[in-house]
């Protein structure tokens, strides 16, 4: 009995130890300083304003098959964050939504979320490829159907007023099975 009254004791005193040890000391904001805006935020700069979009889904019928809306996006957070709206409407379908797009200094990787009037989140990471002028969007969300999607976006900046953009959104992790296509053109407002 006394070896594990002992054996309690020696885990008691490591434990108090390592508690007393790792709890944190006090923050001195003296000490801290704000980082820098990073330049690769600068790549967003072409998405700022106004826009009219028209798309086509490629495996629907009409009424689903046209869709159009706008967009508008504007720096929020001192130039760190792309904030935007965006609505989309087909013969029968409507939904609006609100996003935010930055970049990750730690992670080096641009991110992104958004979430609609239904309730479903889409977030994912982006890559820009400044030679092509393109956007590669994977991400995850619920569709519109209320269901785990996984997808991809490329947006293609034609100039500073046109982007070419087209989306594939399957039902699995895997790519293998399509829930929907499309593609369509955004225009900036003048």
């Amino acid at each position: 009995m006394k070896a594990k009254n002992t054996s309690f004791h020696s885990v008691m005193g490591v434990a108090a130890g390592c508690l007393a040890g790792c709890a944190a000391g006090k923050v001195d904001f003296s000490q801290i300083e704000r980082p820098p805006r990073a330049a690769e935020l600068d790549e967003y700069n072409v998405f700022v304003g106004s826009w009219d979009w028209h798309a086509e889904m490629l495996n629907a019928e009409e009424p689903d098959k046209t869709w159009t809306g706008t967009a508008q996006w504007e720096w929020a957070l001192d130039n760190r964050v792309l904030d935007g709206r965006l609505s989309a409407k087909s013969g029968r379908t409507n939904f609006d939504s609100m996003g935010i797009w930055t970049w990750n200094p730690k992670d080096k990787k641009y991110f992104w979320g958004m979430v609609n009037n239904w309730g479903y989140p889409q977030h994912g990471t982006a890559k820009y490829d400044a030679d092509t002028r393109t956007w590669t969007m994977p991400y995850t969300s619920v569709g519109l159907d209320g269901t785990t999607s996984y997808g991809e976006y490329l947006m293609k900046v034609v100039d500073n007023n046109a982007l070419d953009w087209s989306m594939v959104e399957w039902a699995d992790g895997l790519h293998m099975v399509k829930k929907m296509e499309m593609k369509g053109t955004y225009k900036r407002r003048m």
